[in-house]
């Protein structure tokens, strides 16, 4: 994987438009990609409130869209609309020194304001296979319509695009990993991660989120368990899903996150820190025709 992705993966805040992309709901002419990559990213660092703020007008906007063919809709805010460092009000510093990479370590943590379970999950549940499809269909063209009012959400990796936006945004986006200044800036990166005996590429952050899935996954099982008995998961914490063993294995490994975090992240920033200048340089370029 480039560097350039890498930072999707590190800074979904600082790089909200760039990651990925799905087809967009409709054939409806779509707004200039640059723009909305733009607009992304200068709602990127969106705090807490403002975040929320942003997702109670959507709600609001999709329920009253829902409702206009007949559908019912539970307005709700997801837990991961809202990045966790940004929930949590810390700086990527604070955030590092206390949470690590955030793998290991916020488990069971729970956005304020935000859900585990979509309220609507029950709904659809009793409804038949045609019903689900009407719904659904429905609540993507809502939001869609949401987007084109509200622009993207905030602290989001993920935008809805045609093809034509997303070849577009592959475009600027090679465009910036092929700029000079980047290229040195990753081989800085590799180099300071190298120094200090770590992978420069994916495993590392692989390996701790593969040695977490029992416990991500056994706590979602327990989310669903208590959804399902009419019980509030918001509550519900890793202390009372596993045993003391376990719960130390989960300890050493987030201890393992937190200090190889504190000794890697300081490589990436400088490396993020240049990759934001330099796309939104070339986003401006591309907004002023120049690309």
């Amino acid at each position: 994987m480039k560097a350039s992705r890498l930072v999707c993966a590190a800074l979904v805040v600082a790089f909200a438009a760039g990651c990925s992309s799905g087809p967009a709901a409709d054939s409806a002419p779509a707004k200039p990609v640059e723009k909305v990559m733009a607009e992304a990213l200068d709602r990127g660092d969106d705090n807490r409130d403002e975040t929320l703020a942003y997702w109670d007008q959507v709600n609001s906007a999709l329920l009253e869209c829902m409702k206009a063919e007949g559908y019912d809709y539970q307005p709700f805010i997801d837990q991961w609309a809202v990045d966790r460092r940004i929930a949590l009000g810390l700086t990527r510093e604070q955030f590092v020194r206390q949470y690590g990479y955030g793998l290991t370590t916020l488990i069971d943590y729970l956005p304020p304001g935000t859900r585990r379970v979509d309220p609507n999950r029950k709904a659809l549940a009793a409804m038949t296979a045609e019903q689900v499809g009407g719904w659904r269909g429905r609540l993507e063209r809502c939001h869609k319509e949401t987007d084109g009012r509200f622009g993207p959400a905030p602290n989001v990796a993920n935008l809805r695009l045609s093809p034509e936006q997303s070849a577009r945004s592959d475009r600027i986006y090679g465009a910036v990993d092929a700029d000079s200044r980047v290229v040195r800036a990753g081989e800085v990166r590799r180099a300071c991660l190298e120094e200090k005996g770590f992978d420069s590429g994916d495993a590392r952050s692989l390996r701790l989120a593969k040695a977490a899935e029992k416990f991500r996954d056994g706590f979602e099982r327990a989310v669903a368990e208590a959804d399902e008995a009419g019980r509030d998961s918001a509550a519900l914490r890793l202390a009372g899903v596993f045993t003391a063993t376990e719960l130390a294995e989960l300890k050493r490994l987030q201890e393992r996150e937190i200090a190889e975090a504190r000794q890697t992240e300081p490589c990436q920033w400088p490396y993020d820190d240049l990759y934001k200048q330099v796309y939104r340089e070339y986003l401006d370029k591309a907004l002023a025709g120049e690309l």
